[in-house]
């Protein structure tokens, strides 16, 4: 990470014709953008010298260290971002890192992939906090470094009117601080929102899908077409360009609220296909079958996590209401987000009827803490909610994911070494993610290690018709989201046998 080393790998790769890009922020989303661009090669070259610029700040300096050495600075379960990074550095030496800011002013394209929060008090979606300053404070620090001309693509999820009426006038201020003149030559600016899918096919999400961008002008959206058909498949997913830079902003949030509100839809269906013993999967699967209108209606689940689905609606109504002056009532979208946050407390629900209430002393296993199967993501899970809610009720937690070491948002709950530890004695356990690792030891765990009268809750439908005649046997309770067609047998009184 020395930074005269990486200043002259930067100039040798420009005079042997590749691109010099820095992406800015290696999370999930810079990592793969990253990886992906490294292992572009046009006629036997690298295409890129992609430089992945972080904080010097503790956690950046951790992933410049560890993309230095060849290793992803995030857990993926592609088995292909680790053979790219380390191809990438090792090989044909096209990928390094960095935490000085100075390599910006080799780029010729800033690739920005850093979060942008939104604050909110449970509950409710009217009181709003989106602090954008660290964004134009970014955006400065490009203009502080980087050439006149630089193509700046912004991938992050950002707030409706974020470009224009934030990123853009910081850029501008920045340069023109320098003596650029930007009125004659105005900075290149392109909203290229990400579609980055965490998971097996976590790097092909970046290359192998539709893509879609604008600029804040002509020139902008012109350039960033010209970038991203270089290293996305545009044959098989041909790129679109939206009209305005606002318009590509509104559809990255439409697109996520979208799918939350689906997800909360299928909510109030699952508690009434339980209310009337009607299996909700069955109903599903059969609807499922109409192609291209209702093939992607959502499956129950424990409930909504992740960075986007849990907030995007709500940026799309703080963006409108406070940089354009806009109303954004957004009624379905908004009751959408309290639905997916109130969602994993049906959990505890069916725990606290069947206990009747007596929680206090109860323990309690979770499987699964990240929000998605296959990711080491805890941000906003489901489980959390989940979790804290137990704590609340005085019931003691145990929990396991495989790819979970630390679990930073709750510091002070047990952390179990594998999941017969997690589930040893419980009286309550709820999986958590659809994980099917899952059915290789809980036909034998759950009978073993769960006492008679204690309550298993799937809410994803993962156990119930291979494991349901088993735990029944065992007088152990099972519980599963839009499964009104299963009997309780273990709370079910057996019935007295008269012999002849």
């Amino acid at each position: 990470m020395n930074h005269a080393g990486t200043a002259s790998r930067a100039e040798a790769a420009r005079s042997q014709g590749q691109e010099v890009v820095v992406v800015l922020g290696l999370g999930f989303v810079g990592t793969a953008v990253a990886a992906n661009l490294a292992r572009v090669f046009h006629q036997g070259d690298p295409r890129f010298f992609v430089i992945g610029l972080e904080q010097d700040l503790p956690a950046g300096r951790a992933k410049a260290e560890r993309l230095h050495a060849g290793l992803s600075p995030t857990f993926a379960s592609d088995p292909a971002l680790q053979r790219v990074i380390s191809s990438a550095c090792r090989e044909s030496r096209n990928l390094a890192s960095s935490v000085d800011p100075r390599v910006l002013e080799f780029a010729d394209v800033i690739v920005v992939c850093i979060n942008l929060d939104l604050l909110r008090a449970p509950g409710q979606t009217e009181e709003l906090s989106c602090t954008t300053d660290r964004y134009a404070d970014a955006m400065r620090l490009l203009g502080k470094h980087m050439r006149p001309g630089t193509l700046v693509c912004v991938e992050s999820t950002l707030p409706l009117g974020a470009c224009d009426r934030v990123l853009y006038p910081a850029l501008c201020e920045s340069l023109a601080q320098r003596g650029v003149d930007v009125g004659r030559d105005p900075p290149s600016l392109a909203y290229c929102y990400e579609r980055v899918m965490p998971g097996p096919e976590y790097l092909d999400s970046v290359n192998h899908y539709w893509r879609a961008y604008a600029g804040i002008d002509e020139r902008s959206a012109q350039r960033a077409g010209e970038f991203l058909s270089k290293f996305v498949d545009v044959d098989r997913y041909p790129l679109w360009r939206h009209k305005t830079i606002r318009a590509a902003e509104m559809a990255k949030l439409l697109e996520n609220s979208y799918r939350a509100t689906n997800i909360a839809f299928i909510e109030e269906w699952a508690r009434l296909a339980e209310q009337v013993g009607v299996d909700l999967f069955d109903v599903i699967r059969s609807i499922r079958l109409r192609k291209g209108t209702h093939d992607n209606l959502m499956l129950p689940g424990l409930g909504v996590g992740g960075y986007c689905l849990t907030k995007d609606a709500l940026l799309a109504a703080w963006g409108a209401q406070s940089l354009l002056g806009a109303k954004a009532l957004l009624p379905f979208s908004r009751q959408a987000v309290l639905t997916n946050e109130t969602m994993p407390l049906r959990a505890l629900e069916l725990i606290r009827a069947h206990f009747r209430g007596a929680l206090r002393g109860r323990s309690a296993a979770l499987l699964g803490i990240s929000y998605r199967v296959g990711v080491a993501d805890t941000r906003s899970s489901a489980t959390q909610t989940l979790a804290s809610a137990m704590l609340a009720e005085g019931m003691s937690v145990r929990a396991f994911d495989p790819l979970i070491g630390e679990w930073e948002e709750m510091p002070g709950l047990e952390l179990a070494a594998g999941p017969e530890s997690a589930i040893a004695g419980a009286d309550a356990l709820v999986l958590c993610l659809p994980d099917p690792a899952h059915l290789e030891f809980l036909g034998t765990l759950l009978p073993r290690s769960m006492k008679p009268g204690s309550v298993v809750i799937d809410p994803w439908n993962l156990i119930a018709d291979s494991l349901g005649p088993v735990l029944a046997q065992s007088r152990i309770s099972l519980h599963v989201f839009g499964r009104g067609d299963i009997q309780d047998v273990a709370s079910t009184p057996a019935k007295c046998q008269v012999q002849p």
